[in-house]
């Protein structure tokens, strides 16, 4: 039987092509640069990693961010979903990581929605099995936290490209 789970982030001063950009073709750059304490490969396996299809393959650092568990092995995941216009994306666990600790199947959406005065709101979600008998709420707690940490962190570091490109702008 399936369940979700749903959380929404409030990004101040991003721009919603930028914050998709970042999401989508460039986020191998970005997650490098936004949370390095996050990830130790992020591949495109098949696809040109942002198109529907596309085959990625995802290694976390051992206790990244805090959020992940102990030890989380290598996943791939795979897009299913990539609406530009709507700027919603989702990714449908492959095999690996998750998978292994108790999830039958996981799909995992960001949509971005921009709500005015220089605000956008991040509602993502995450719509999951679990292995019959198994209680799944610490593990699911902590897959929720890892996706807001990757959404926290790629938006500060926009934020901070932001901020400094203005501070560069007034010194000139």
């Amino acid at each position: 039987m399936a369940s979700k789970a749903q959380f929404e982030i409030q990004a101040d001063q991003v721009d919603i092509k930028d914050l998709w950009r970042a999401l989508t073709k460039d986020k191998v750059e970005f997650l490098e640069k936004a949370a390095p304490d996050l990830l130790t490969e992020l591949r495109i396996l098949e696809g040109d990693g942002i198109g529907l299809g596309s085959l990625i393959f995802v290694s976390f650092v051992p206790y990244g961010a805090g959020a992940a568990p102990a030890v989380l092995e290598p996943f791939k995941e795979r897009i299913v979903e990539y609406d530009e216009t709507k700027h919603l994306l989702s990714f449908l666990g492959v095999e690996g990581g998750y998978m292994n600790l108790g999830f039958t199947r996981y799909l995992v959406s960001f949509k971005l929605d921009d709500i005015g005065a220089g605000k956008i709101l991040i509602t993502s979600s995450l719509a999951y099995d679990l292995e019959q008998n198994f209680d799944g709420a610490q593990l699911l707690d902590g897959f929720l936290k890892l996706l807001r940490y990757y959404l926290e962190s790629v938006v500060k570091y926009l934020q901070k490209l932001k901020t400094d490109q203005e501070t560069n702008e007034g010194r000139l």
